[in-house]
């Protein structure tokens, strides 16, 4: 009996233990400590963004932060085939919640055009939006990269040959790790049909991106002629800061912004079991925790780990300091303090400890149809093209008055030729020769701005935000 074994292999029993596969990187790339990390990142970015507009650019910083580590690693390990196919796949969905979840270039998925109109606007366009616009092209130029090649043999495979010749996972894996699958609402092979969709996406996404990149050549332009003159007429103290405009009323930004909230927060908890899903469906295991499955105490994820940690909880804090006695933190120009009656907590206000949002605050109300007088003055299709790209409001044909033609309808007479000033038509009623002298008189009375030199760039204003 003691040699049927040896005879009939077969006749063995099988191993029952469970399938499971690693990568030489994993714990680095996405181990517990990273992805708890970077899950109290997007929720800290989601509540500053929904609740505290005072922690936006903080949270903004974190997420961008976090997003470029990913970027540098993928294209950095792609380039010396460290990058296994796995790695690449869990790594392009952390991406994802960030792109979809949390960063806005122009601050659309935030509070602050709600709290403060479509002024608000003023409170991006620097550079924390550029900066996030360029990382938000390179992650969507190498999303298009691996969803063509590195899926399908531009990166090393599981259990492949090359795998288990360069680099050193101990146990190697078995030939069963090969197959690469990802979730979408079930299990499916990342290179079968799932693969042409998030190809159209990344393209979409490099597109839509890239013509932003762009327009924003526009205020690069305008700002260094904004310095340049203001170097020349020696205005030192005065800021070079642009002004953009957005195409939206009160009323379109409110309604975006009721959708975004809600839609960012169903991306950002699909993004989490997309990840884990994966990793479960890959048998990915070291890195899916445990007493003895994960490496917590090691910086590469510590440090991660308490970065999105501490920065959750502070805004939390904030966040309940804001509603309970505001005048006790310093928020930023964002978010001006607003005095309580009372630094009481009553009992029938403890519900209002798990709903901040329904606290009684004094707001500024707004008309609904309330938008920039430049933009008033634009058909929809340029409202919106506008309010994409932000950039082209700087051009002095947007700054301009509406065509000589339109005016020519709207002030000239029947027979073609112009009416006087006095007599144009404002808001459909007929203008006296007195209000349009005595509107001439405050207008010369009022100082006047000082123009471009060279007009074709406008748009800037002195800002000291």
């Amino acid at each position: 009996m003691s040699a049927l074994p040896e005879s009939f292999p077969g006749l063995l029993p099988r191993d029952d233990a469970p399938l499971q596969c690693q990568t030489a990187r994993a714990p680095d790339y996405y181990g517990l400590g990273v992805r708890l990390g970077i899950y109290f990142a997007w929720a800290n970015a989601y509540v500053a963004n929904t609740l505290l507009p005072s922690e936006i650019a903080g949270a903004a910083d974190t997420n961008n932060i976090f997003l470029l580590v990913i970027l540098i690693s993928m294209i950095k390990c792609s380039g010396v085939r460290m990058l296994v196919d796995i790695d690449g796949l869990i790594l392009m969905h952390l991406s994802s919640g960030f792109l979809f979840g949390t960063l806005s270039l122009w601050g659309y998925r935030t509070r602050q055009y709600v709290d403060n109109g479509p002024a608000g606007i003023r409170f991006f366009g620097g550079f924390g939006t550029h900066s996030r616009l360029i990382v938000c092209v390179a992650v969507s130029v190498y999303g298009l990269w691996y969803w063509m090649y590195g899926v399908t043999g531009g990166l090393v495979h599981m259990g492949s040959r090359e795998e288990r010749d360069e680099l050193e996972v101990n146990p190697p894996n078995s030939d069963e790790c090969s197959t690469l699958y990802t979730f979408m609402f079930a299990k499916v092979r990342a290179d079968g049909g799932i693969r042409i969709f998030y190809i159209i996406v990344c393209m979409g996404c490099t597109i839509y991106y890239g013509l932003m990149l762009l327009a924003s050549s526009i205020a690069g332009w305008a700002r260094a002629r904004r310095m340049i003159q203001l170097y020349k007429e020696k205005r030192w103290a005065e800021s070079s800061r642009l002004r953009f405009v957005t195409g939206f009323k009160y009323r379109e930004l409110q309604v975006l912004f009721k959708w975004l909230r809600w839609l960012n927060l169903a991306f950002l908890i699909y993004s989490m079991l997309l990840v884990e899903f994966s990793l479960n469906f890959n048998h990915v295991s070291a890195v899916l925790g445990g007493p003895n499955e994960n490496e917590l105490h090691l910086p590469a994820q510590l440090l991660p780990l308490l970065i999105g940690t501490f920065g959750f909880v502070r805004t939390c804090y904030l966040l309940f300091e804001s509603w309970r006695s505001p005048e006790d933190i310093d928020p930023s120009l964002s978010a001006p303090p607003t005095p309580l009656t009372s630094r009481t907590m009553h009992p029938r206000d403890m519900l209002l400890l798990f709903s901040p949002a329904m606290a009684r605050r004094s707001t500024v109300s707004h008309d609904p149809e309330e938008i920039d007088e430049t933009a008033k003055r634009r058909g929809r299709s340029v409202r919106y093209l506008v309010a994409w790209l932000p950039w082209l409001s700087l051009l002095e044909s947007f700054q301009d008055h509406p065509r000589p033609d339109k005016e020519k309808r709207v002030s000239g007479r029947s027979d073609g030729s112009e009416s006087p000033p006095w007599a144009a038509k404002s808001d459909g009623r007929q203008v006296s020769r007195y209000e349009d002298d005595r509107e001439e008189a405050v207008r010369q009375s009022a100082p006047r701005r000082s123009e471009s030199p060279d007009g074709e760039l406008a748009g800037y204003r002195r800002e000291t935000v």
